[in-house]
């Protein structure tokens, strides 16, 4: 992956920028870009589909789960993303030594969380703290506010 601004314009190239992206590594690649700001993330998750990039992220989220951190803790989570075109609704199951993410709002969440898809790509590839990201008003949080600070703990970054 290379350290360029991605061309908006040009849908093939996005989506593999997209399909590249395995690993928190990758994401802080591409944010660390020239350039790259919250209106040019906006502009990257509306042109990939926000839809799309938010099943990469949630997907990723699976992967780079540390069951060992999160011990007999888990739950529901909830997360309320505002991408270009409306907010988006995704659910995160933490269960069994697992993390599991899909798309749609989950049933009797612990906690919900509620943020820009900009926040979510830099708090995914730890370029923004949980706690400062709260405390700065970037994410809302409602329900169980110490399972959700527990929550940045469980992923390797």
């Amino acid at each position: 992956m290379s350290s360029t601004v991605p061309d908006l314009g040009d849908a093939d190239q996005l989506k593999a920028l997209l399909e590249n992206v395995a690993s928190p590594e990758q994401l802080r690649e591409l944010l660390d870009a020239p350039g790259v700001d919250d209106e040019m993330i906006e502009g990257f998750v509306a042109a990939a589909g926000a839809e799309d990039v938010l099943d990469k992220v949630f997907g990723l989220m699976g992967e780079h789960f540390v069951a060992e951190r999160a011990g007999n803790d888990g739950g529901v989570i909830r997360w309320d993303v505002t991408a270009p075109g409306g907010t988006l609704s995704y659910g995160l199951v933490v269960r069994d030594g697992a993390a599991i993410g899909e798309r749609g709002a989950p049933d009797g969440p612990k906690v919900t969380l509620t943020l820009s898809a900009p926040t979510l790509l830099r708090l995914c590839a730890g370029r923004l703290n949980g706690v400062q990201g709260f405390m700065t008003g970037k994410i809302k949080l409602s329900g169980d506010m110490m399972f959700g600070a527990k929550l940045p703990g469980w992923f390797d970054y």
